[in-house]
């Protein structure tokens, strides 16, 4: 064989090794946390975030609850914003689930950094997630939406209460609100 060939064939090797070790370290650091592959990008910031094994779930239920409330919520206070509903969940046995979809229209406000929450209450207590910025009200007085989802699971059979509440930290005014509740059993 031609030396140049050789020399050819050597450095197409190279680039087909080098290549695909790059193809294969690029995978391990898109595994976003899965397996022992995760790279964090920014060592200085990291989030553990749980696997969870998703379970099915059948819906049994929807109840929507949509109206404007009107006036303005005081500072740094849960309010109900909603009126409380009453939903089933059925069976004699098992548990259930009840999950919420929610919005809330606020605005009229001037102070900035005013962070809202939205929270899902069952049976008078906040669902898992309420400790959750929701979204900030705006400062220059125009309205938007803030919106959360929650979900409380191992329910028992029977009658529970639902209900949206809004905390503002500099206090809002709230205009239109609309929830969707639903039931699952698993």
């Amino acid at each position: 064989m031609n030396r140049f060939v050789k020399i050819g064939l050597l450095m197409g090797l190279a680039v087909v090794v080098f290549g695909a070790y790059r193809y294969v370290s690029a995978q391990e650091g898109q595994s976003l946390g899965r397996g022992t592959g995760f790279k964090d990008p920014a060592p200085t910031f990291h989030v553990d975030i749980p696997e969870v094994v998703a379970t099915k779930h059948v819906l049994q239920s929807t109840y929507i609850n949509s109206g404007n409330y009107g006036i303005s919520v005081a500072a740094a206070t849960f309010t109900p914003i909603d009126s409380q509903l009453t939903v089933v969940c059925p069976g004699k046995t098992g548990d259930c689930s009840i999950s919420a979809d929610m919005w809330v229209q606020n605005g009229n406000s001037t102070a900035s950094a005013n962070w809202n929450r939205v929270c899902l209450y069952v049976d008078g207590n906040p669902g898992p997630f309420c400790d959750y910025l929701a979204d900030e009200t705006l400062s220059d007085g125009e309205f938007e939406n803030s919106t959360s989802s929650d979900i409380v699971s191992s329910l028992a059979p029977g009658n529970h209460t639902v209900q949206t509440y809004f905390f503002s930290l500099d206090g809002a005014a709230v205009a239109h609100y609309h929830s969707n509740y639903y039931v699952y059993k698993p």
